[in-house]
């Protein structure tokens, strides 16, 4: 039996938030989006136009927060979920589309999980000697099954170049908004027997804040580059990676 068959003969069937607690429906949102987030390592400086083209591959470890295996439990669904750090793979291709600014933009699909994001940098402080700043505003949107996720992240970065490799330092502030859309079935009892309950909640909004650090390292003449990240999460969501391609 439907949900909307049961409601055709009286039946009260139970709300979405019997069914998924507020505090777990923030809390697996939150994970997604962070999950899923745009990371672009790279440093404050600016590519340039000269070409100013980087082609990646990512590969993070993502730690999931405390906060949802503490949901989860609470809900009696911690059994169900004993990894606590997950991977995430992303193409990446960022490019200088002025002397200060650049573009880039991320993207991973298998099945039926996708996730896009997107950034745009600024360095309005490029001086001939010492540390560049730069801010930047990055966008990210998933669809992990049932969990969708769209985030918002606008940064703050500070790195200082030398001949072969920049080391940089950021920190940012995330806000996220998500949907859960999937269906659960429960046995109403005699007479009623399972009924299949849609679930469509939208607009669940969290945040999340990090800092993070980097080292970009590149080969000269030969236009491979290779970069290192490890981000603190306000949240303990704690992520570390590695980005391998091409710089030119």
């Amino acid at each position: 039996m439907s949900s909307r068959s049961a409601m055709a003969i009286g039946l009260t069937l139970p709300s979405i938030n019997d069914l998924i607690s507020p505090s777990l429906q923030k809390s697996a949102i939150r994970a997604a989006g962070v999950l899923a987030a745009h990371r672009p390592y790279q440093p404050a400086t600016p590519l340039g136009t000269a070409l100013g083209l980087d082609s990646m591959l990512e590969v993070t470890l993502v730690q999931m927060p405390e906060s949802l295996f503490d949901e989860l439990a609470a809900a009696g669904l911690g059994a169900n979920f004993a990894i606590r750090t997950l991977p995430v793979a992303k193409l990446h291709v960022h490019k200088g589309i002025n002397p200060r600014m650049d573009l880039g933009a991320s993207y991973f699909k298998l099945l039926k999980y996708s996730i896009y994001g997107a950034d745009l940098k600024w360095a309005f402080w490029v001086p001939e000697e010492g540390p560049t700043w730069a801010i930047r505003l990055c966008y990210s949107q998933s669809n992990l099954d049932y969990l969708r996720t769209k985030a918002w992240s606008p940064q703050l970065i500070v790195s200082r170049k030398l001949s072969f490799a920049e080391a940089y330092l950021g920190a940012e502030y995330t806000w996220i908004t998500g949907r859960i859309v999937g269906s659960q079935t429960q046995d109403l009892g005699p007479g009623v027997g399972l009924v299949t309950i849609a679930i469509d909640v939208k607009d669940i909004p969290t945040t999340s804040a990090s800092t993070f650090l980097g080292l970009g390292l590149r080969i000269p003449g030969v236009g491979f580059k290779i970069a290192l990240e490890g981000a603190y999460s306000f949240v303990k969501s704690h992520s570390l990676g590695i980005q391998l391609g091409t710089s030119w």
